[in-house]
């Protein structure tokens, strides 16, 4: 998993030295662009340059264990280890919060009184069942069907990997292949790879199956990488159905004290990485708000609007970046835009405004003056050089 630039830096302002003890825990610092692969059907590899911008890679539970860590250091901050929130309790009289209802971990049943609730609990099935339960109507969704499944593995870096690159992104060449993959490194010394497939029926169960796939993506970079790293750690399946947008701030009166954020209120698919990042912005967004709010007369109304007027403008670009790119398979379930197909011929322009002269493909390594397209070894899409 990548903490994207944005993630980081969010996320360094509400705890002060998070990159920094991230990177020592292990995390993999990437250049953008100068250690990115990033493989198109349509222009080949896109230059390496350095932007002074830089990735930190670490797997999730390193990610989670240094943000804990700072957590439990703040003062006013509690944390309940083993707990599972199981209901919101608005007031018998008024559509407002009163508590949460927890688990504990040992079967019992506890209460916690609130005036405000942050539901980020994924789906936002809690906030959901609260309107249910007040006999408010839901908010209106905007969904965009993917039928993603990818399949994800873990190797040892093998000792003859590549110099040229740290991290891979080899895109799909929609309308015709939608296979795509995403190579990223993390500590110890390991690579986790991804290789999706939108509506793909068949699993990778086994190394071999995975190998294969890798050598049916528009580049053999990833199965040439893959062919000799040691077995995998295992190989984990996912499915991501559909990402949705549930409105909440459409809502003519939501519950007062109730704040959908991060997946509760829009989920992304997840081959974009834009899920941890518009979380973050979201919290970049209530903590401003927070501080604005603290002078008004009713501070939790004034957040509560304040939140909803302006979180459609964190979610609205990675939304579309995300949709777009997905809308281009045509097994993507979901209306197009108006404007879909002028969103579609910039995707598929020519990237001058990434240093390359219009109608002059780059070089494959990414060096001037520049690629020849990217070249099929073997038959169409079959890329392996043994």
């Amino acid at each position: 998993m990548v903490c994207w630039p944005a993630a980081c830096r969010h996320s360094a302002r509400f705890f002060p030295g998070f990159e920094n003890d991230l990177a020592r825990a292990g995390a993999v610092p990437v250049r953008v662009a100068q250690d990115i692969q990033y493989e198109r059907r349509d222009v080949g590899v896109l230059p390496k340059r350095d932007f002074g911008i830089t990735l930190l890679c670490a797997t999730r539970p390193l990610i989670e264990l240094v943000l804990r860590r700072q957590a439990e250091a703040v003062a006013n901050i509690a944390l309940r280890p083993e707990c599972r929130v199981t209901g919101i309790v608005p007031l018998a009289s008024d559509a407002a919060i009163r508590r949460i209802r927890f688990d504990a971990g040992s079967g019992r049943s506890e209460m916690l009184e609130a005036d405000l609730v942050v539901d980020a609990s994924g789906r936002g099935a809690l906030t959901l069942t609260l309107l249910d339960a007040l006999g408010g109507q839901r908010p209106e969704t905007t969904e965009v069907g993917v039928d993603l499944n990818y399949a994800t593995a873990v190797v040892p870096v093998p000792s003859g990997a590549s110099p040229d690159w740290k991290l891979v992104l080899t895109q799909p060449d929609p309308p015709t292949l939608g296979l795509h993959a995403v190579l990223v490194p993390m500590e110890d010394d390991r690579w986790i790879i991804a290789i999706a497939d939108h509506g793909a029926a068949a699993r990778l169960e086994t190394w071999g199956e995975f190998l294969e796939a890798s050598r049916s993506l528009i580049t053999p970079t990833v199965y040439n990488a893959l062919r000799y790293a040691g077995p995998p750690y295992g190989i984990r399946h996912y499915r991501f159905p559909v990402s949705v947008w549930k409105h909440f701030e459409r809502l003519p009166r939501p519950p007062r004290g109730m704040l959908p954020v991060a997946d509760a209120l829009c989920r992304f698919n997840p081959i974009h990485g834009q899920g941890m990042s518009s979380a973050a912005k979201q919290a970049r967004l209530l903590q401003d708000l927070l501080d604005r709010a603290a002078a008004e007369p009713d501070p939790i109304a004034a957040l509560q609007a304040g939140f909803m007027a302006e979180v459609p403008s964190v979610l609205g670009t990675p939304w579309k970046m995300s949709t777009t790119a997905d809308l281009a398979v045509p097994a993507t379930r979901g209306e197009r835009p108006a404007n879909f197909e002028e969103a579609r011929e910039f995707e598929a322009a020519p990237f001058p405004r990434c240093g390359r002269r219009a109608g002059r493909p780059s070089r494959h390594d990414g060096s001037r003056p520049g690629a020849a397209p990217l070249q099929q070894a073997g038959g169409a899409r079959n890329h392996a050089t043994d």
